[in-house]
């Protein structure tokens, strides 16, 4: 089963902890991250019932300063679930997320920053991608991400 973060999230980084940032440049930053996909949101756009069942639900997404990130999440009815990998910033405002563990589909995004939320644009699902992927990469990465903390 695909799972996407990020989900990862996997959409990510806002600028400072617990209240924006001086950072005029809205750069990524590493840290903890909270974004929901409902079941509803994942079926209405596409995703397979059993898929949003087990990957619908309220995630936390880490990035750290090393690179490393996890995606983990409860579903509503209780079931858990976790991924992890890497991200890179290209680019621009462009990041690379690629899975070691967990989940499998590796994906690149562009971000944009406004205070403690990150938002996620031009979702590319890498090779080798079926059109399928392409349609998770961006159903799982259209929701904001929201910065709660750093990363320890």
């Amino acid at each position: 089963m695909r799972t996407l973060l990020l989900t990862a999230v996997v959409a990510l980084a806002a600028a400072g902890c617990g209240g924006g940032s001086d950072d005029a440049s809205g750069s990524l930053q590493a840290g903890i991250y909270t974004y929901e996909l409902t079941e509803q949101y994942l079926v209405e756009n596409g995703i397979s019932a059993e898929q949003a069942a087990n990957e619908s639900g309220k995630h936390q997404a880490i990035l750290r300063d090393d690179g490393a990130f996890t995606d983990s999440w409860t579903t509503t009815n209780g079931g858990t679930g976790s991924c992890s990998g890497t991200y890179e910033e290209g680019d621009g405002s462009r990041v690379t997320f690629k899975w070691s563990t967990g989940c499998f589909g590796d994906w690149e995004m562009t971000y944009a920053v406004d205070g403690d939320t990150v938002t996620w644009s031009d979702h590319d699902a890498l090779p080798p991608a079926s059109d399928e992927d392409q349609k998770v990469t961006k159903v799982f990465n259209s929701v904001p991400w929201t910065r709660v903390g750093d990363a320890s």
